[in-house]
């Protein structure tokens, strides 16, 4: 008797939940993640002549289709995550991944999770950097700089020294920079 008492009332908060209401990505946010696919391969080369190699592993992108978990939420998100290992010159290979992001059920702009060996920007309130030209190279007009100020978790995987990271939306990683000032700077995406 106590099963079937729980069972109906489990039927009646399921029921009792709202339709769940499939979340898409906009066009804007589709460029954090349009610009890589599995087997990608970025070159890297600092002022140092050091050169580091960053191989995107994995992509993952989820539809909507509208299985909502009532208890969890009434939306079911559009999601993309890309994975990478990275081959630097000082040390052996790190897995981990590279962006994630979830379309933002409130149908904005949504705001990617991104992470590069010791630094992870993650700002749930959308408050990117502003957006520059890089110095660099004039092509990359789209430029956002994390670094230690802007980037709320700047210890993980140990201790690179990474103090700033460029991205630019439409070409994606662009260059990075550790404590000692050597900057790495995209020269080559296969």
């Amino acid at each position: 008797m106590k099963y079937l008492i729980l069972i109906i009332i489990c039927v009646i908060i399921q029921s009792c939940g709202s339709d769940c209401t499939n979340v898409y990505f906009t066009e804007n946010d589709k460029t954090w993640f349009n610009n890589y696919e599995a087997g990608n391969k970025l070159i890297f080369k600092s002022q140092l002549n050091d050169f580091d190699t960053i191989f995107i592993t994995n992509k993952i992108t989820k539809e909507p289709k509208g299985e909502c978990h009532p208890f969890v939420s009434n939306f079911d998100k559009e999601f993309a995550r890309i994975d990478y290992k990275i081959k630097k010159d000082t040390f052996n290979l790190v897995e981990d991944y590279f962006i994630q992001i979830n379309a933002n059920e409130k149908l904005d702009d949504s705001s990617p999770v991104i992470r590069l060996l010791n630094l992870e920007y993650s700002n749930y309130n959308h408050n990117l950097p502003k957006i520059q030209t890089s110095e660099l190279n004039s092509e990359w007009e789209n430029v956002y700089t994390f670094n230690k100020d802007n980037c709320p978790y700047s210890n993980l995987n140990g201790k690179f020294g990474l103090t700033e990271f460029q991205w630019d939306k439409y070409y994606g990683l662009v260059s990075y920079t550790n404590d000692k000032g050597e900057k790495w700077i995209l020269i080559k995406k296969e």
